[in-house]
């Protein structure tokens, strides 16, 4: 399963469309769908999508050591990013 379908199916769990992504991206509604047709997201996309639909991403290990990554992972300089509808 692509990193879009698993994404959609987040989202689905979490009751939200993708075309919500857009203001929690900081980007406009059609990049967001460019994001689910090419396939394209980096860590920092969903690391933000998690926060806003309020789940958490985890690497675990085989011995059961988990390290959790969270939105605070992201650099200062990215959470800044001016939502869509903002000059």
């Amino acid at each position: 399963m692509s990193v879009s379908n698993k994404t959609r199916a987040v989202l689905n769990i979490a009751n939200h469309k993708p075309a919500e992504l857009a203001d929690c991206l900081g980007i406009p509604v059609q990049s967001v769908r460019n994001k689910f047709s090419r396939d394209v997201f980096s860590v920092s996309d969903l690391l933000k999508i998690f926060d806003f639909v309020g789940c958490k991403m985890y690497v675990e290990f085989e011995d059961g050591q988990r390290v959790q990554y969270t939105i605070d992972d992201i650099k200062d300089s990215d959470k800044t990013v001016p939502k869509a509808n903002e000059a």
